[in-house]
């Protein structure tokens, strides 16, 4: 690849460069030949910055971190002390979101209670979560998630309500998350925008990799779109310049698919 031209990849994590078991390993060849080509990598999650600090120590990757559902970019401070991050939110605060919620809890008495309200050990039992998983989980900036206690009526009533001030409810698996109007694809674009600022006489082409519709504004946001088989055989199926199915699951269909675009770019 010239030095006017380079791939930044964007990558969902569970599913997708994570396995069930939440190993990377299968990823190795791919991830090994973006070191050597100097290919970024920027992780993009529901997970929250404390929550993938380790994994990315572990991945050797320093470039920022979109977190939350991309309700922030995580920057890291290479003038602190390592493995420190300046945090830019790319929309609403976790503080606007629970000060609007926990007001209409108390203004109309939805039944609710969410990680806020808990203390870690409280999370670590209702979570499952190890004591510090579940410190980490609680290291919130832009989304808060809550059990819902109430009858579904009154579900779409508060969500009305939040509405109104761009607060948006994400139905999980177990837990309801509170969030402003910023995804995955705001997370990508703030990280592009990052290695513009640090780069700008590079032409950056934006590869994403994901396999859920939680990632579908992502993928068609990016130059190259990887989709990721999911276990139950299914695909999302986004529109992009470019789509690539990979061919097996989860970390080695991803090194598969990534091999193929870094040959055709190196």
């Amino acid at each position: 690849m010239s030095a006017e031209s380079k791939l930044l990849v964007v990558t969902d994590l569970d599913g997708t460069l994570l396995s069930e078991s939440y190993s990377w390993a299968l990823a190795q060849p791919a991830l090994d030949a973006m070191r050597r080509m100097g290919v970024p990598l920027v992780l993009n999650s529901s997970k929250t910055v404390m929550e993938m600090q380790a994994l990315a120590r572990e991945l050797k990757t320093d470039a920022p971190i979109v977190a939350e559902n991309g309700g922030l970019i995580a920057v890291p401070n290479h003038t602190s002390e390592a493995g420190e991050f300046d945090v830019e939110l790319t929309g609403l605060s976790r503080d606007f979101i629970l000060a609007k919620a926990h007001a209409l809890r108390v203004e109309a008495g939805y039944q609710f209670a969410g990680f806020a309200d808990w203390s870690a050990d409280e999370v670590a039992q209702r979570t499952g979560l190890t004591l510090p998983q579940a410190e980490a989980a609680q290291a919130r900036y832009a989304t808060e998630p809550i059990l819902w206690e109430d009858s579904e009526e009154r579900l779409l009533e508060f969500q009305a309500a939040l509405a109104a001030s761009d607060i948006r409810i994400l139905r999980g698996g177990r837990f309801l998350h509170l969030m402003g109007q910023a995804d995955k694809a705001d997370g990508s674009a703030a990280a592009l925008k990052y290695f513009k600022k640090a780069m700008p006489d590079v032409v950056w082409k934006l590869v994403a990799l994901g396999d859920s519709a939680n990632d579908l504004a992502m993928l068609e946001a990016a130059d190259i779109a990887v989709v990721i088989p999911r276990t139950d055989g299914g695909r999302i199926q986004p529109k992009a310049p470019r789509v690539i199915y990979a061919p097996y699951l989860s970390s080695h269909g991803w090194s598969e698919a990534m091999l193929k675009i870094l040959n055709e770019h190196c």
